[in-house]
């Protein structure tokens, strides 16, 4: 696998995700108001209401890209330098922490999100049932459009059931469905061969793939976390047997297949019709794991020679999922395709560093890791509008650190808008509240919080937070020109007082506020010791901070 490869395949996807995003989800009319025009030929700056129907319409940036490009940037920090896949990380700080900034996301992996952010949610532990979505009922293409990372990192691209190990544990933190599991595994494998052989696969390799995902359960069966933790509460909640479920996913996988005349040119109204014979266009099946996957792989064989009239295609097919297939079929298109794509791919820098440290990792060479806040003292905002806060260092956004305005911000009914660029370049649109909330430094990646104190620093992790008192944060001028601001209330917040897992910190400042009433200090203490793990800890804590800072009347 060369470099260059890595390189065209990270950088095509995010052009197709591009092209994609600015038809998806709408008709010609749409298209229309959004760029000028009723078609998609390159990457250009338009518009898109953000937030909803109460949202605002937002500017987005030629190459804008979606929650594609978004979760596989996501699932590329998730892989430390060593190779392996933080699972957990991954689920508990980047898809959560996505939720403040995610662009197009689809109804079943923003649910997932959502509950990840239970405390006792756990990547291999996320089976939830709300009016909204059930876990076992998610099998869209959520998790197959963002697992690339594990292929463009992989040592061994011929090693198959350790490709599909981590791409499994990556998927079934959002999606619960076979389809949207095996639908990932299927795509990874044909963007291994790809890789691997320098060419396209081709209805052989597909057949051949598509036989693999029929081992899917063995490969599980190997994983401990998997097989011990995963794959019990999925039988229970599903209420059958896994096994079967990928035997009947691999057939519908067949016969998809056996339908499909390969020996026939793919123009826009073959593939049309293909998409609608797959239910492409069916707003129920419209987002499938498996049948995007095939899609993709369809469209990139067909225009191997022309990529860009592949994408194009794909964009413009209007009523399927058109960034998701185009970001798909980029990927595999990219892997065989010397330089890059024809437009403008916004973050392309970032992109290319993302892929070159998964190409040094495959090569075996050093590579960094990201900085995750520490997973033990991780407890995010209840509330998604929290995710981004201030801190000392000004605002930042929840376990992906400081934050800087680059526009001006757009006040919407429920939230504010505001474009920003993460500390390693990456450009985020996120939905804060206008006034911003104190953001816990053990929010925070351990590379850029404030420098500890040397007792802090002799002391156990656990018992630093009573040698550094907490920082009382003021508003910056670049804060209160952009609107990341926050105007401290006189009242105390209550959900705060009465959460065993605050940031102590937080909880502190609102007992100060409210003036150190003996009845909220007595609630907030018995709450700390209620806390579970680590209770004590947090006791003591909790104790030496509110010393600190507590003075009484008349000092």
């Amino acid at each position: 696998m060369q470099w260059e490869a890595v390189r065209a395949s990270a950088q095509w996807a995010a052009y197709g995700d591009a092209l994609g995003f600015i038809t998806e989800l709408t008709d010609a009319a749409g298209v229309r108001r959004r760029i000028g025009r009723d078609d998609v030929i390159t990457t250009v700056p338009w518009k898109r209401r953000i937030g909803g129907r109460y949202g605002r319409d937002m500017s987005l940036p030629a190459g804008a890209y979606s929650d594609d490009t978004q979760l596989r940037l996501a699932t590329s920090r998730a892989i430390r330098g060593d190779g392996e896949f933080d699972a957990e990380a991954f689920a508990k700080i980047e898809i959560v922490a996505w939720q403040a900034y995610s662009l197009g996301a689809g109804r079943g992996t923003k649910a997932a999100a959502t509950g990840l952010m239970r405390i006792e949610a756990k990547w291999s532990q996320n089976i939830f049932a709300t009016k909204a979505a059930r876990y076992v009922d998610i099998g869209g293409n959520g998790a197959a459009m963002r697992i690339q990372p594990h292929v463009w990192a992989a040592r061994d691209l011929a090693n198959w059931e350790h490709i599909t190990r981590d791409v499994v544990r990556n998927a079934v933190s959002t999606h619960g469905h076979p389809r949207g599991i095996l639908g990932a595994v299927l795509h990874a494998l044909l963007l291994a061969r790809a890789l691997d052989a320098n060419e396209i696969p081709g209805p052989k390799q597909w057949r051949t793939v598509v036989d693999w995902l029929e081992e899917v359960p063995d490969v599980i069966a190997k994983d401990e976390e998997l097989a011990y933790l995963w794959l019990p509460t999925w039988t229970d909640a599903a209420g059958i047997d896994f096994r079967s479920a990928a035997a009947s996913v691999a057939n519908e996988c067949r016969m998809a297949l056996e339908a499909f005349d390969s020996a026939e040119p793919l123009t826009p109204s073959t593939y049309s019709a293909l998409v609608e014979r797959w239910g492409g266009f069916d707003a129920n099946t419209r987002g499938s794991g498996t049948v995007t996957a095939l899609l993709a792989a369809v469209l990139a064989h067909a225009y191997r020679g022309s990529p860009e009239a592949g994408l194009l295609l794909a964009a413009n097919a209007l009523g399927s999922d058109t960034d998701t297939i185009a970001t798909m079929a980029g990927a595999l298109l990219g892997a065989v395709t010397a330089g890059p794509p024809p437009g403008a791919v916004q973050d392309a820098q970032v992109i290319d560093s993302e892929a070159r440290r998964m190409w040094d990792i495959s090569q075996g060479r050093e590579a960094s890791t990201f900085a995750y806040p520490d997973l033990l003292h991780w407890s995010p905002p209840r509330a998604t509008l929290d995710l981004v806060g201030h801190t000392s260092m000004g605002p930042a956004l929840a376990g992906l650190g400081p934050l800087v305005p680059t526009g001006a911000p757009a006040t919407g009914s429920q939230a504010t808008y505001v474009w920003g660029s993460l500390s390693f370049g990456q450009s985020v649109l996120v939905r804060a509240r206008p006034d911003l909330r104190p953001l816990g430094e053990n929010m925070l990646p351990r590379d850029v919080r404030p420098p500890l104190s040397r007792q802090a620093r002799d002391a156990p992790r656990e018992q630093q937070a009573l040698f550094d008192a907490p920082t009382y944060l003021a508003r910056s001028a670049d804060q209160v020109k952009t609107g990341l601001s926050r105007s401290v209330p006189g009242a105390t917040n209550e959900r705060v007082l009465g959460s065993p897992v605050a940031p102590i910190e937080e909880i502190v400042q609102e007992l100060a506020r409210g003036g150190f009433t003996p009845e909220q200090v007595g609630r907030a203490l018995i709450q700390q010791m209620q806390g579970g793990r680590y209770s004590v800890e947090r006791a003591a804590a909790f104790a030496g901070l509110l010393a600190r800072a507590y003075r009484p009347s008349g000092q």
